[in-house]
């Protein structure tokens, strides 16, 4: 069994962020988790001046090249409609996005997937390619391999940890 995140916070609550999921959050007693990633990429993002974080777990790059009816009942479960549908909200409550730490885990390649059907990495190429056409930085990403992650995000602190199967934890 995988160790849970360790907050800076004693008295935090933990939030799951599942599959196909975003949460923003200002609470400073709340930690978002997204547990066992594997070819999917939980995006962390937290704003030290408003104090706001999300987090998104997306499962597939994009969503205009299969089910486009899927995207609009669950846009977080493809990067482009996931990224856009949390950039609006924190948008909507002041969030300005030059001042957020982005944080990216998952992107693993399971099931032996060949590299031309390798959606690990498909993912990893479509965040990248939104963040930078959003001017958001990475500040810390671990992808790729065949192990899969856990991302957790401290409200408290902005501090994201990132756990990956078999090997020490890492706070970011």
């Amino acid at each position: 069994m995988q160790n849970a995140p360790i907050s800076a916070n004693p008295l935090s609550v933990m939030t799951a962020v599942n599959f196909s999921e975003s949460k923003i959050s200002t609470d400073p007693s709340e930690m978002l988790v997204a547990f066992s990633i594997g070819s999917g990429i939980g995006v962390s993002m937290y704003d030290a001046v408003t104090g706001v974080g999300a987090l998104l777990n997306f499962v597939l790059p994009d969503s205009s090249t299969i089910l486009p009816a899927r995207a609009k009942r669950f846009p977080c479960m493809f990067a482009d409609t996931g990224m856009r549908t949390v950039l609006d909200a924190l948008n909507d409550i002041g969030v300005k996005t030059e001042t957020m730490k982005v944080v990216i885990a998952g992107g693993a390649q399971v099931l032996d997937q060949t590299s031309g059907f390798n959606i690990g990495l498909k993912n990893h190429h479509t965040i990248t390619s939104i963040l930078s056409r959003k001017n958001l930085i990475i500040h810390h990403e671990d992808i790729g391999g065949s192990s899969r992650r856990t991302l957790s995000l401290d409200i408290s602190s902005g501090c994201s940890t990132i756990q990956t199967v078999g090997q020490e934890e890492a706070n970011v």
